[in-house]
């Protein structure tokens, strides 16, 4: 019912007073006001006068799964990790599509069992269900795709110009803006399912330790706080754009947009952690996605890892 009274507020610019609701729904001023009041508490900002009514000033950054256009939907306030929920519900027979969200992560991870610091009511944290019709050797282009879509969302919400680090990071000025975590079940030619797991800076003020020099969100880098659920509906919408090209075209047609966006083109990397580093100059990705790196006269394809990428003042990313 709550959501009800407040979507009745959100379609009128006036105030409305409680009787009229009431009318609306067929239920009591008095049930009108105790919906009006844990609204409230979840966080709504909805002015209340007397003998005028009530009336939402739509600007709060409130998260649920009313604020977000999808069907296929899980939301949850606390989640260990939107991964492995998505992957729960997979190996449980969920379909493909299911999108997981939440407003904290107890144990949220990034690539390599790395840790994702979740900041509560804070940050995005988010994950998608797919079961594309491809070659487990492709799964990885589902990271350079989610690098695109989230991208393009960016910069039409904020005029940032963000890049792609590749594979699996979005950054601004050197910092690192967006995650992305690609998981997937498979067998020897078949993908069972793939999980594209997000994770968003958006409006932390701050960050301690390592972070400072390492981390950047949309507030601190446009001064400006973003409600959650546009960059949310924003993508959902965008990368339902990227991923029908995708499984479509393959991810031939991304490769001119990657490389135009893509951090490491023509820049000193390294890989790290692999049996042997491999250091060079990066030359873009090509139709595989891979990252090719021009080392001792010879154009190497790096189809998956960890890249390093330095920056004009030596520091590697």
């Amino acid at each position: 019912m709550k959501y009800k009274i407040l979507n009745i507020l959100k379609e009128n610019d006036n105030y409305l007073s409680g009787e009229e609701i009431g009318n609306i729904l067929g239920i009591s001023r008095a049930a009108v006001w105790k919906n009006i009041t844990r609204l409230k508490e979840m966080g709504y900002e909805i002015d209340s006068v007397s003998n005028k009514g009530y009336k939402l000033f739509d600007n709060a950054d409130v998260l649920n799964e009313n604020e977000i256009n999808y069907d296929n939907l899980i939301y949850k306030a606390e989640l260990d990790s939107t991964n492995e929920e998505c992957k729960r519900q997979a190996n449980a027979g969920c379909c493909s599509g299911l999108f997981v969200v939440c407003d904290q992560q107890t144990a949220g991870k990034g690539r390599l069992g790395r840790s994702w610091v979740a900041e509560k009511s804070s940050g995005l944290y988010m994950s998608m269900l797919l079961k594309p019709d491809i070659m487990p050797v492709e799964a990885p282009q589902m990271t350079l795709v989610a690098g695109i879509a989230i991208r393009r969302i960016i910069n039409r919400l904020t005029g940032l110009n963000v890049e792609i680090k590749w594979p699996n990071d979005i950054i601004i000025n050197g910092k690192k803006l967006v995650g992305i975590l690609t998981e997937m079940s498979a067998e020897m030619e078949k993908v069972n399912y793939i999980v594209v797991g997000i994770g968003i800076n958006v409006n932390m003020a701050g960050f301690e330790g390592e972070l400072k020099e390492k981390a950047a969100s949309l507030y601190i880098e446009t001064g400006r706080k973003f409600k959650r659920s546009d960059i949310i509906n924003e993508f959902l919408s965008e990368f339902k754009l990227c991923y029908d090209e995708f499984c479509k075209n393959g991810f031939e047609s991304f490769v001119n947009e990657y490389n135009e966006y893509c951090a490491n083109v023509n820049k000193a990397v390294k890989t790290v952690g692999g049996k042997e580093e491999i250091s060079g100059i990066a030359k873009g990705v090509n139709s595989r996605g891979e990252l090719l790196i021009l080392s001792n006269d010879e154009l190497v394809p790096v189809f998956a890892g960890e890249v390093s990428l330095r920056l004009s003042d030596d520091r590697y990313i």
